[in-house]
């Protein structure tokens, strides 16, 4: 059943972006919420700083979220049947918060051809304006985006990467509700400011691909094939948690961020700056 409509497949299609979409009730976000502030308890500190790349793998109930089925319909949608998940990472920022997410393209931290990854952004809390909301320069996963390399203490985008050469007065701010999704194309020109409400900012961002799409900078990475199949076998299989804070999920998360965290440093190194 489809769970978009064409309308909404053709505007993600020119812009890049598509939101709002409806995938929990507010009471559901809330429970996502408490388990969020019980792992970063347990943690002490806050789980964005480790769990990146593929921080759906050691928890069960994250992997229940990427493989929601009226989530997954609507990825269905836009990238086709056959859905594999590649990875989630945390984007978080407390109360009063002056960090923010520079303007980039995720491409630039991806060596994926075709560039052709979808993320759902999931708010697991209310994320507006005044929290710090993502926003999106329309149009520009269609352009070739150059980034300047601009370290900040406060810039969640580790590496410092910030595109260059495009309208930032243009852009469209991504307010969700707790629950809502927005999606976007893996090249679109996105980022965000910092969060001045009196409530954190908790979202995940879970990464799809179709099996024809494969990283090209190394071998080996792995996906969660969720719907239909991947006839390419350009993809391992991941592991799937047996409980809360499984070990070899926890190795292969460590091992896939590694991978991705070298090969862009190499690229930045070596003078790459799209």
């Amino acid at each position: 059943m489809k769970a978009l409509t064409e309308e909404q497949v053709d505007y993600f299609n020119e812009n890049g972006f598509l939101f709002p979409f409806d995938l929990y009730s507010p009471e559901e976000a809330a429970g996502f919420h408490r388990k969020f502030l019980e792992m970063e308890e347990h943690l002490g500190h806050e789980p964005q700083k480790r769990f990146r790349i593929k921080a759906q793998l050691p928890f069960p109930w994250l992997s229940d979220i990427v493989s929601n089925p009226r989530l997954l319909d609507a990825v269905e949608d836009i990238i086709g049947p056959n859905i594999l998940c590649w990875g989630a990472s945390f984007f978080t920022k407390k109360a009063n918060d002056p960090r923010f997410v520079s303007w980039h393209t995720d491409s630039f931290f991806y060596g994926f051809e075709p560039a052709e990854t979808l993320t759902a952004w999931l708010g697991f809390n209310d994320s507006t304006l005044e929290s710090g909301c993502i926003k999106y320069l329309p149009g520009t996963h269609k352009q070739h985006i150059e980034h300047d390399i601009k370290p900040d203490p406060n810039n969640l985008v580790q590496l410092g990467q910030v595109a260059i050469g495009v309208d930032y007065d243009s852009a469209i701010p991504a307010e969700l509700k707790a629950g809502q999704i927005v999606f976007h194309h893996e090249s679109v020109v996105h980022g965000s400011g910092p969060n001045d409400a009196n409530h954190d900012r908790i979202g995940l961002a879970i990464h799809y691909v179709a099996p024809h799409v494969r990283e090209t900078r190394f071998d080996g990475l792995t996906a969660m094939t969720l719907r239909g199949e991947d006839p390419t076998g350009y993809w391992g299989e991941d592991p799937r948690p047996k409980q809360d804070y499984d070990e070899d999920c926890i190795a292969a998360m460590d091992e896939t961020r590694a991978l991705f965290t070298n090969s862009t440093a190499q690229k930045i190194e070596a003078g790459g700056r799209s």
